[in-house]
């Protein structure tokens, strides 16, 4: 894969932009924005926008091209955590969820058998791409790593999101861990529908 941060860099702002929008009604595109939207160049493989409320395309660039998603898998991740859990309840971090990521990756130094609230443990992923914190979230939903990746990919199919296929809740590197543009921004359409996801999308520290 070449150049994830700079693809992680487009579709993360594709979904900041998703969010700015999303408190306005669909707009028709003036037809000169539309020439210059397909005019612009983009150093990334793939890069969408669209519209929050309609599910529109702004903008496509390789929509459906498979990309390893790296960080924005946390994505699917925070919005099974919505889907399924209460801000308030408690997750207790196992070994397996501590020690089983890469060395050098993003954390923030989770001990095992530490306990976050759920609430606690969004921002963490959200601000701090915490990958050990993303496991917890797993294990405290379906039990093991590998079940919980399973449930994000099903999820996944029933926004539409077809060409996705996760095998780990944090996004470390696999061959067969894979979106797209189009079906990030699919998941990134659904998280909007919650307040306090735009809350933390907005918090700086």
């Amino acid at each position: 894969m070449k150049k994830p941060k700079k693809r992680l860099m487009i579709i993360l702002m594709s979904a900041v932009m998703l969010f700015s929008s999303s408190a306005y009604a669909a707009v028709t595109i003036p037809q000169g924005l539309q020439q210059e939207a397909a005019n612009i160049q983009l150093d990334a493989d793939s890069a969408i926008l669209i519209d929050a409320a309609t599910g529109d395309i702004l903008y496509e660039k390789n929509k459906d091209k498979k990309e390893y998603p790296a960080s924005i898998t946390k994505l699917m991740t925070v919005l099974l955590a919505f889907e399924n859990c209460k801000m308030d309840e408690k997750l207790t971090f196992s070994h397996d969820a501590v020690f089983s990521i890469e060395r050098g990756s993003s954390h923030i130094g989770i001990d095992v058998g530490e306990e976050l609230t759920v609430e606690q443990a969004l921002y963490a992923i959200m601000l701090q791409s915490a990958n050990e914190v993303s496991n917890g979230v797993a294990e405290h939903i379906d039990g093991s790593l590998d079940a919980f990746a399973k449930h994000m990919t099903e999820r996944a199919k029933e926004l539409g999101a077809v060409n996705t296929n996760f095998v780990n809740a944090n996004g470390l590197h696999n061959e067969n861990h894979y979106t797209t543009a189009y079906d990030m921004s699919l998941i990134a359409k659904e998280l909007l529908k919650y307040p306090e996801f735009k809350t933390i999308l907005s918090t700086t520290y």
